[in-house]
């Protein structure tokens, strides 16, 4: 399972992986709820999103043509 550390007072940020990796956090807002759009680049891990309030502890399962990869959401 991979950490990705997010600050939570921040909307759209750089974040780092715990296998040192970097990716970025998108915050979109609708009428009802948000969305939190993680990208990576390369191909080392599947990009996703969530719906909803991101909190600390999230595990998050993507499925992908890669395969499966596991994320926990920790605030930093």
């Amino acid at each position: 399972m991979l950490t990705i550390y997010v600050d939570p007072k921040q909307q759209d940020q750089v974040v780092q992986l715990s296998d040192q990796d970097r990716g970025y956090l998108t915050v979109s807002r609708s009428a009802h709820t948000a969305r939190y759009t993680f990208s990576f680049t390369g191909h080392a891990h599947p990009s996703f999103w969530c719906d909803g309030r991101l909190t600390d502890g999230l595990e998050e399962t993507v499925r992908s043509i890669d395969g499966e990869q596991r994320y926990r959401i920790e605030f930093r």
